[in-house]
């Protein structure tokens, strides 16, 4: 299990926790306050699912509002304002910009604002789309206070006062999974945060979704700036230029980057330098040097090793079918890889999916040509 699965679950674990002891010890204990309002015994437990429903859905609502109008503040167009896979998002029609409405699926917890840097603007402050949601739930924290301040538990307002601790609640714990400042199993703004403290960052970011923008839009120019500056992130937008220089056999160009992410001498996680290193075994297997693959891989330590075969990632994926398929011969490996890439696939939510899709096309008609070569030599033998 990934380090991010692990956080997320007991994120999820401590916001179960949360709402048990709201539950107990503040609706249970002024139960009969609120029950008495319906004058049936019963009607607690329909106050409780209508509160809660209402708290998921205000709050969902009011963290996309947040991003929306935080982008807006930013210098951003919206591409898409997404909340449960209900959808406004722009398209061409006919050279002309039109929003259209429909159900799309969403990298978040509840919903997705797609954002693009405008492209008649220098500066872009994406710390606006980051913590404007932030402010717009905290509000209700304030309408909190006032309720408490001012409702008697003896007035019939004592519903509305009730009903506000669990809306707040639900937003307590929107913004504890959106804020907390680690990676999770979606991405989240408190992670985002920590990687936009650095100048460097902050540019990627931008540039990542400028690129996105324009694939979103089905616009896009193939001209990925590249970073000179490696950090975990700039070496993830880099190898999104990756997939242009695959389309064009560029693979010199492809080595370059990679080499630069391979041999930095700045601070970055193992599994960045591991992901370019696995992208520059799948460059000697297209170039067909096989036997440099074999000694490139034995360069891969006991831990490289065992990520590279639990790795989850389309990219990587992709090199352990061709890998396993190619040089080892192994085909029901290879076989286990690729059920495993095409469920990932259908759960991938980045626009780069069908490149990726592509490629994996690629290495699975190089194997199944290596299978009948091998299986000509076994009758020929």
């Amino acid at each position: 299990m990934k380090k991010e699965d692990v956080i997320s679950t007991i994120v999820y674990l401590v916001m179960l926790a949360i709402v048990i002891l709201v539950g107990y010890f503040i609706i249970q204990t002024n139960a009969n306050d609120i029950t008495a309002v319906f004058n049936n015994s019963n009607a607690i437990y329909g106050f409780v699912i209508i509160s809660l429903v209402i708290g998921v859905i205000l709050n969902v609502a009011l963290l996309e509002i947040g991003h929306a109008i935080g982008a807006k503040i930013g210098g951003y167009d919206i591409l898409s304002f997404n909340i449960f896979g209900l959808c406004f998002y722009k398209v061409f029609v006919n050279e002309k910009m039109v929003t259209k409405f429909g159900f799309k699926n969403f990298d978040g917890l509840a919903g997705e604002t797609r954002i693009s840097p405008k492209p008649n603007k220098d500066k872009h402050n994406p710390i606006f789309y980051i913590v404007f949601p932030f402010f717009l739930v905290l509000a209700e924290f304030l309408a909190l206070i006032l309720a408490y301040t001012f409702i008697d538990d003896a007035s019939s307002l004592v519903v509305l006062k009730y009903g506000l601790v669990l809306v707040t609640t639900m937003g307590g714990l929107f913004i504890l999974y959106d804020y907390i400042p680690v990676k999770l199993d979606s991405l989240n703004d408190g992670y985002r945060y920590t990687l936009l403290v650095k100048k460097i960052n902050t540019e990627a970011f931008n540039e990542r979704l400028r690129i996105e923008g324009n694939i979103f839009l089905n616009k896009d120019d193939k001209n990925y700036r590249v970073f000179d500056e490696i950090t975990d992130f700039t070496a993830e937008v880099n190898s999104l230029s990756l997939y242009n220089y695959y389309e064009n056999n560029e693979y010199d160009k492809a080595k370059e980057l990679l080499t630069k992410i391979i041999e930095t001498t700045s601070k970055v996680n193992l599994q960045t330098k591991l992901d370019a290193k696995i992208q520059m075994l799948y460059i000697l297997l297209k170039e067909k040097k096989y036997q440099d693959a074999s000694e490139y891989i034995k360069n891969f330590d006991e831990k490289e090793m065992r990520l590279f075969k639990e790795d989850r990632l389309l990219k990587n994926l992709r090199v352990s079918i061709y890998y396993f398929g190619v040089i080892e011969k192994s085909y029901k490996i290879a076989d286990d890889f690729s059920v495993k890439y095409l469920k990932e696939y259908k759960n991938e939510l980045s626009l780069f999916k069908e490149k990726e899709k592509e490629l994996f096309n690629q290495v699975i008609k190089e194997i199944e040509e290596s299978k009948k070569i091998d299986e000509i030599n076994q009758v020929n033998a």
